[in-house]
């Protein structure tokens, strides 16, 4: 006869998704979407049996810079666990530096790779990493080195059509 939480642990690993120590019930991940993905569609989707939900993107600098508006992108609501961060940024000291000092709120952290906007891709951030694979390699190597949490990387199958 297996224990009843083993049997609970078994459960969830074939019906739902395990990513680190981050057990899931379900296998539906909400995306991080710009402009989206705030409490309230979080809540709906939550409600709709999501099993990871994501902030919306936010800027490492505009943390580390405290930007008014960002406090609202990393607000949460209880009953939004688990919930993962996706942060952007350059700078792989700031983003993990960063990364640290928000961990405690959430379960998951994700790096994007992957948005395509100007502004960012001018920075040199999102889909523009992709094309610099030693500083992607930076920046994850000290987000992992220091957190916590599971780390997870948005990217895309190339930068652009031909690459």
């Amino acid at each position: 006869m297996v224990p009843a939480g083993l049997d609970q642990k078994r459960k969830v690993r074939e019906m739902g998704l395990v990513i680190g120590n981050l057990e899931l019930e379900s296998p539906v991940l909400l995306a991080p979407m710009a402009g989206v993905t705030d409490v309230v569609f979080r809540r709906l989707c939550r409600e709709q049996g999501c099993g990871l939900l994501y902030t919306e993107m936010v800027s490492a600098k505009a943390i580390l810079y405290r930007n008014r508006n960002t406090r609202e992108l990393l607000a949460v609501e209880p009953g939004e666990h688990p919930i993962g961060v996706q942060l952007f940024g350059s700078d792989p000291e700031i983003v993990s530096e960063m990364a640290c000092q928000i961990q405690e709120d959430f379960d998951l952290i994700d790096f994007n790779m992957g948005c395509p906007m100007p502004k960012v891709v001018g920075n040199g951030e999102g889909s523009a990493l992709m094309r610099n694979p030693r500083q992607v390699e930076a920046i994850v190597s000290a987000l992992v080195r220091k957190v916590r949490k599971p780390v997870t990387v948005k990217f895309r199958k190339g930068f652009d059509d031909s690459s």
